[in-house]
């Protein structure tokens, strides 16, 4: 098993994005897969792999009969003839250039039917380029094959403490991990792992629980074609208590990311032979990893809710084939049963660590290359999708708030790091008051009936499909509260994790709207109609383009007694209307507002004032 990498979805003020600090969320799984394979690659299944036997000193070469039932390496008898056990066996297969890749063993044969032997304390070692890999447990019961008279292993049981060990080399980036089983199963017919038992794995940067685990494995191919985790209990990912899962990602978001190779190599050797200095570079296999069903992705500044999480494009390999490292001092069995007690409680520490990021889903987790049709591996799919946010209410009433995110289906992609929201989606998040005197944070809502996609490169997010925006302004006094809708919505955020750069309102009827309350009595409203809607953060300008109409309700205003009784202003009770004009501008610091019909047409503006309760002279100016 290779390197543990975390991939996140978050919001961030209005953002779909990947954070640089969580890149090795999901590749984990993969690595999980390249783990479990190794003993496929051990086994080589369309070939018997030469297998040199090492018994050790102290055991005998004779395999005790079922019939007995000696286990503790007593003499068992057979009329006048006496059968010892094996003890202490270990199986090296060695590589093209005659160096041992991997180890298989145990420590006694405890009884033997026909070709399937039970052993006590197997374990198995995979010497890799920059890893290396120890399997143990307490017991297993293998079918054994033998050819040209040397056994080899074939289907496999382990039960009992199965632990699975990854231990990186100096100078690689691998990161320690463990994984903990209660039993696993192998299949060689089908190429497949399988356990209905607890899953627990552990690495210095995540660690997930859950149960049930299924893993099919093209030899020849030398790819993943299956993998699941059928319940996924809860995926923790340690990350910085300053991480932002919603923010604009700010290295290399265009660059694949990439996990251990999966298919067997040859050791790399300091030897003089020669080497292609060009290798043929090899497509990497190319997975989608799928969370389904009541996805929540909880983190300190942002809840993520789901039906589905996709994510596509997690590239496997990279360029051409890699080859194994010279193995110096390759460890028996005997030799890692110190090295596990040695590392236990260090991985029981880190187990301990304070986490930040929680992933769960009620359907787990399924991985598939990504040329193999999902209809293929969905079984039993609820047809109909349940709101998230009916699901999840209880989280979200949180006493500080945080960014929220609700869709039916997320699907990421690993290279580019784009993300797109199908289906109905909402999304709340908190920015600087633009229209208020300080800058205080003020709740933003985003609905969409179609989809949300974020660009990363672009620090870019859009919606589509009767968007609906609103944001909530409060004083002691009063409430306001504007909304926006259109048929798309594109919002570009700052490098600022609380301010909106710009925004465009386009298709259809653009409808910008605004009132005012003070508890249930209504103060007034603007409502503004238009084709399109754009405003410029840098400016601090809103610009409309027509043909469209304003229409201004301050019918329920306090009279001024600043301004005289007969001039027009909006700061008195009135009625007003500005229409046709082809385009408007309003400047925020200087409160000002340009409307211009353009060289054909005519500005309209109507102007009713309001006295004593009852409107007054009707006035209209062209």
């Amino acid at each position: 098993m290779a390197r543990a990498y975390e991939e996140v979805f978050a919001v961030r003020e209005g953002a779909v994005v990947m954070s640089s600090n969580s890149r090795k969320f999901f590749i984990w799984l993969i690595s999980l897969g390249a783990v479990l394979t190794a003993y496929l690659l051990y086994n080589q299944l369309s070939k018997i792999p030469r297998i040199d036997i090492d018994m050790e000193a102290g055991s005998t070469n004779t395999i005790a009969d079922s019939n007995l039932g000696q286990s503790d390496g007593k003499v068992g008898m057979i009329g006048n003839v006496g059968v010892k056990t094996i003890q202490k066996a270990r199986y090296t297969h060695l590589n093209e250039e005659k160096q041992v890749d991997r180890e298989f063993g145990f420590e006694k044969l405890l009884h033997k039917i026909g070709d399937e032997w039970e052993i006590e304390k197997p374990y198995m070692n995979i010497f890799r380029r920059n890893f290396k890999c120890y399997i143990t447990a307490d017991k297993g019961k293998v079918q054994v094959e033998t050819a040209v008279g040397r056994p080899s292993p074939k289907d496999a049981t382990l039960t009992g403490n199965v632990i699975i060990h990854i231990l990186p080399d100096d100078g690689s980036n691998i990161k320690e991990s463990f994984i903990y089983l209660d039993d696993i199963v192998f299949i060689s017919e089908k190429s497949q792992f399988s356990t209905a038992g607890p899953v627990k794995f552990i690495s210095e940067g995540a660690q997930m629980l859950g149960t049930g685990l299924e893993l099919i494995y093209n030899d020849q191919g030398g790819r993943i074609e299956f993998l699941r985790i059928i319940q996924l209990e809860s995926l923790r990912i340690k990350t910085s208590s300053k991480a932002s899962l919603f923010s604009k990602t700010t290295q290399g978001s265009k660059l694949p990311v990439t996990t251990p190779e999966l298919s067997s190599g040859q050791t790399d050797t300091s030897s003089n032979k020669p080497r292609t200095e060009n290798p043929e570079p090899r497509t990497p296999n190319s997975y989608r990893c799928v969370f389904s069903k009541n996805v929540v992705i909880d983190t300190p500044e942002q809840l993520i809710f789901a039906d589905e999480v996709i994510i596509n494009n997690i590239q496997s390999g990279k360029g051409a084939k890699p080859a194994l490292s010279e193995v110096e001092g390759a460890q028996s069995g005997k030799d890692y049963e110190q090295r596990v007690t040695d590392n236990e409680p260090q991985a029981a520490s880190k187990e301990q660590q304070p986490v930040d990021i929680v992933v769960t889903c009620d359907s787990g987790i399924v991985v598939t290359p990504m040329d193999v049709a999902r209809e293929s591996w969905i079984v039993n799919r609820e047809s109909a999708v349940r709101r998230a946010t009916q699901d999840n209410e209880s989280r979200i009433t949180d006493n500080e708030p945080r960014t929220t995110f609700t869709a039916r289906r997320i699907d990421y992609n690993a290279i580019t790091g784009d993300a797109v929201a199908d289906g109905p989606s909402e999304l709340t998040f908190y920015i600087n008051d633009v229209m208020g005197a300080e800058e205080i944070a003020v709740p933003v809502k985003i609905t969409a009936r179609e989809k949300v996609e974020f660009l990363p490169a672009l620090n870019q997010v859009t919606f589509e499909g009767d968007t609906l925006c609103t944001m909530l302004r409060e004083d002691p006094n009063s409430q306001q509260k504007y909304t926006l809708s259109a048929q798309k919505l594109t919002v570009n955020l700052s490098d600022s994790a609380a301010d909106i750069e710009s925004l465009a309102a386009s298709g259809g009827v653009v409808r910008l709207a605004t009132v005012k309350t003070a508890g249930e009595k209504l103060l007034g409203g603007i409502e503004l109609k238009c084709r399109k809607f754009d405003y410029d953060g840098g400016q601090q300008m809103f610009l409309a383009a027509g043909p469209g109409i304003i229409k201004v309700d301050n019918s329920r205003i306090s009279e001024s007694n600043n301004i005289d009784a007969g001039k027009f202003s909006l700061q008195r009770p009135c009625w007003a209307f500005v229409q046709d004009f082809k385009s408007l501008q309003y400047f925020l610091e200087a409160n000002r507002v340009i409307a211009d019909a353009g060289r054909q047409g005519t500005l309209r503006i109507d102007y009713i004032p309001v006295v004593e309760g009852r409107d007054g002279q009707y006035v209209t100016a062209t």
